[in-house]
């Protein structure tokens, strides 16, 4: 998966946390006991996951755009996979 289909689906990822996390909150508000704030606690944290996961790579957009072409050009050239500067991060759906 190259680089910018990595980071759309951290967006949708990051998407479906808020979502998640804003679930919880109104649970939460709803009713509190000790379980709502443990999964309230829980979403925050899956959500603050995505968010610093997005946050390195707007931090680093330049090396990840010239992984990016790295990668695309050796796709071309046959090649394989090429070296990664930095981190990537592997997306996983639910």
């Amino acid at each position: 998966m190259t680089d910018w289909y990595s980071m759309v689906e951290s967006i949708h990822a990051a998407m479906q946390a808020v979502e998640k996390a804003h679930e919880a909150t109104e649970t939460l508000r709803e009713k509190k006991d000790r379980e709502a704030m443990e999964q309230f606690q829980v979403q925050m944290r899956e959500l603050s996951k995505h968010l610093e996961q997005m946050q390195t790579i707007l931090a680093h957009e330049d090396t990840y755009t010239l992984d990016e072409l790295a990668g695309a050009l050796g796709e071309t050239l046959g090649t394989g996979p090429s070296y990664h500067r930095i981190p990537h991060y592997e997306v996983k759906h639910k």
